[in-house]
């Protein structure tokens, strides 16, 4: 009998991951070694260790996963570097970061294994609103990769849609716009392909039952392919209280993994729902002891400097071939 053959996809909202030297294109004057942060090279590697350590957490027992999407990456750079003072190092994996929009530089990228994968295209979507010239958001990163097992193309999107700090309604309209423009990309793919393999990734700041999600990228939990409709299994895991997020006492999932139905297909990479998972352990949060409340384990809150994690969680995946 044949083993069952895996391939991992993974996406890690960081945190503020930035390089230590002052680019002078962005605003990065927070993350520098004489910054009220004092954002040095220990606390750069130290920030290296902690992201290899979530990343290598999330394959138990079949070693890293084969491909990781990122936002709040400074550049390229600070994704090579991940891979070379890191464990990560032990696979051949290759970066894509998107240059953006963002004032402060933060960017979405990815990192692959190039044993297993080649990049057929990678381009950059501008996903700033109309409406709102002023807000330069983040770009969306679309990358397509050929599996090269079976010879199949993966269409990828790394988003990091825009924030809520100024209130969730306020804000709204703004994920709305970045969910129309993946939305519309993805409808040019399948009228040119209806088998086509899609992959939207990202920190949404919305949740799966929000309108962004569900409404207009049009992402459920149990697709109308008729309709068009992505298979988004961390509706679920919402509805069941999970989360990747914790702001006001509250978790919920930010970070998703959607898929077209055609992985659903007994066919190449194939997915199921029970494969859709958040990288929830102990290492990862902290817990209050009075309250007995846990929450992501983060870098910094405010200026203090905590050495954690990020304050997001992880997703991954698991696709069969």
């Amino acid at each position: 009998m044949t083993a069952q053959k895996n391939i991992t996809v993974m996406f890690y909202n960081v945190e503020n991951f930035f390089d230590i030297k002052d680019d002078p294109k962005i605003n990065d004057s927070e993350f520098l070694p004489n910054s009220e942060l004092e954002w040095d090279l220990q606390k750069y590697e130290s920030k290296i260790k902690r992201i290899a350590e979530v990343i290598d957490s999330s394959v138990t027992g079949v070693g890293l996963p084969d491909i990781v999407g990122f936002c709040e990456v400074e550049n390229k750079q600070v994704l090579v570097d991940l891979v070379l003072k890191s464990q990560l190092k032990m696979r051949p994996f290759q970066s894509i970061c998107a240059t953006g929009r963002d004032e402060r530089g933060i960017n979405v990228g990815l990192i692959y294994d190039s044993n297993l994968f080649e990049v057929i295209k990678s381009e950059e979507i501008n996903s700033i609103d109309p409406a709102f010239p002023q807000n330069k958001t983040r770009n969306i990163l679309y990358v397509t990769l050929k599996f090269k097992k079976t010879s199949e193309k993966v269409h990828l999107f790394v988003n990091h849609w825009p924030s809520r700090r100024d209130g969730e309604a306020e804000t709204e309209p703004k994920r709305l716009h970045s969910a129309k423009v993946v939305r519309e990309k993805i409808d040019g793919l399948l009228k040119g392909d209806p088998s086509a393999k899609i992959i939207v990734m990202g920190d949404l700041n919305d949740t799966p039952m929000n309108t962004s999600v569900q409404k207009v990228l049009k992402a459920n939990s149990a697709p109308k392919a008729e309709l068009g409709e992505l298979l988004n299994p961390y509706f679920q895991l919402e509805k069941r209280g999970e989360g990747t997020h914790f702001y006001d006492g509250k978790w919920d999932v930010f970070d998703n993994i959607i898929l077209s139905p055609q992985f659903l297909k007994k066919q190449g990479l194939t997915f199921t729902s029970a494969n859709a998972f958040i990288l929830k352990k102990d290492f990862v949060l902290f817990k209050n002891h009075k309250t007995g409340e846990k929450k992501p384990n983060r870098t910094f809150s405010g200026t203090k400097y905590h050495n954690g994690y990020s304050d997001h969680l992880a997703v991954y995946i698991t696709l069969n071939y």
